[in-house]
């Protein structure tokens, strides 16, 4: 897509690139606080079952192997603005929704469930259009700086999103964190209202829907960064689902532990959104992404036998800057290595392996921690190993398919 906007040399010198960090540094910012308290109550109503956190975690993410490919399309052929602010607009409806039935006392796990099947829907269709917004805010130039910024953005909520949350949850209870999660989606409804970019389809591919992703899929430095991504999305990407759990069965803390856990993982990945920044992860992204595939692996099974929450909290510090750090320079390197048109398809391939993996992982950890030999323990170390595994496959193994392509560098690099 092409689109009317301004140029200069940082992106936050764009006035619709910092309206959109702004209004979206709210709405995430409310999207932390329901989280920790969705989790929690998932908890409770299902009597500390690991199963029904991992079942949570899979009706919230499966949507994305349905509705990845569909949403990629529409992040090429619609206005993405237009695309954000349905999606946006539908994802108030669904808080308000949860707040209403949080307050009268008419929440079951079958409710919880059935809401975050609709949001894994919503964030289905709105994931694609969403990234691929950035790119057409600032530009290819400005794309790898500005994916940090929105990065380090989204991952500044992740600290305080989580510490607020947990402070509410404890103090008025689950109803007020859906409740500040409704109100926070008017923050960035109003600044896609405010942004002045309006995009129009330009020339890609001529095939659409699934045949035009899987022609995409066969780039092959898009492949060089989806194959290795499989291990850490089915492994990694589901522990926050079981963090509850780890909260209050290993470490024996309540809510405020889950808040501190989660706030340990937004301070590691408000570093890793730097380090996805530095010139040296553009001259070398395909090496970056597996150093962080092997630390992400290393940090998770640590933070499963952490012998307290102090050192569970260090683990995941280095987990949170690991992960994050792998997932904005994989995003931002798909985007890149995509032909100009095809970006939103791109990344909605990105979406169903970087997403629609996650659920496969939260119901094997889930059922694997149910059984009394394994424990939560052991599934998520179990996980974590697997991950490294990953990775050291992907260190070891990847300039082979780097080399699969002479233009690789010239493509990706930025």
């Amino acid at each position: 897509m092409r689109a009317v906007q301004r140029r200069s040399d940082s992106p936050l010198a764009n006035r619709d690139y910092v309206l959109f960090l702004v209004g979206a540094f709210v709405s995430s910012l409310g999207s932390w606080m329901q989280s920790v308290a969705l989790s929690w109550t998932a908890l409770q109503l299902g009597h500390g079952s690991s199963f029904v956190l991992g079942l949570l975690g899979f009706v919230s993410t499966a949507p994305v192997l349905l509705f990845g490919v569909a949403a990629g399309s529409l992040a090429d052929r619609a206005d993405r603005r237009r695309v954000l602010l349905v999606t946006q607009s539908a994802a108030l409806v669904l808080a308000a929704i949860l707040t209403v039935l949080q307050a009268a006392g008419r929440n079951t796990v079958a409710t919880l469930l059935v809401i975050a099947a609709a949001n894994g829907v919503v964030n289905s269709l709105n994931g694609p259009s969403w990234q691929a917004f950035i790119k057409e805010l600032v530009g290819p130039k400005q794309l790898r700086r500005a994916v940090a910024i929105n990065s380090a953005r989204f991952n500044l909520t992740r600290i305080f999103g989580p510490a607020v949350g947990g402070w509410l949850l404890v103090a008025s209870g689950a109803a007020a964190c859906f409740g500040a999660n409704t109100l926070s989606f008017g923050a960035v409804l109003v600044a896609l209202l405010m942004i002045r970019t309006h995009s129009t389809p330009v020339a890609g591919s001529a095939r659409r829907g699934l045949a035009a992703t899987l022609e995409i899929g066969r780039n092959p430095q898009i492949r060089a960064v989806l194959l290795p991504a499989i291990g850490l999305t089915v492994l990694a990407l589901p522990y926050g689902s079981f963090l509850p759990k780890m909260a209050s069965d290993v470490f024996h803390e309540g809510a405020g532990g889950l808040s501190v856990l989660l706030t340990a993982t937004g301070i590691g990945a408000l570093i890793g959104a730097f380090v996805s920044g530095l010139p040296v992860v553009a001259r070398h992204p395909q090496r970056a992404l597996a150093v962080l595939q092997v630390a992400t692996g290393v940090a998770l099974a640590a933070f499963a036998w952490s012998p307290g929450i102090a050192m569970g909290v260090v683990c995941l510090v280095l987990f949170g800057g690991s992960l994050i750090g792998y997932l904005a320079i994989a995003g931002a390197t798909i985007q890149l290595a995509a032909e100009p048109g095809t970006e939103g398809r791109a990344l909605g391939l990105w979406m169903i392996v970087n997403s629609g993996m996650v659920p496969i992982g939260s119901l094997l950890i889930g059922a694997a921690a149910e059984v009394q030999a394994i424990s939560i323990r052991g599934a998520l170390g179990a996980a974590g190993a697997g991950c490294l595994l990953f990775g050291l496959l992907a260190l070891f193994g990847g300039r082979r398919m780097i080399r699969a392509d002479g233009n690789e560098r010239r493509v990706i690099v930025s």
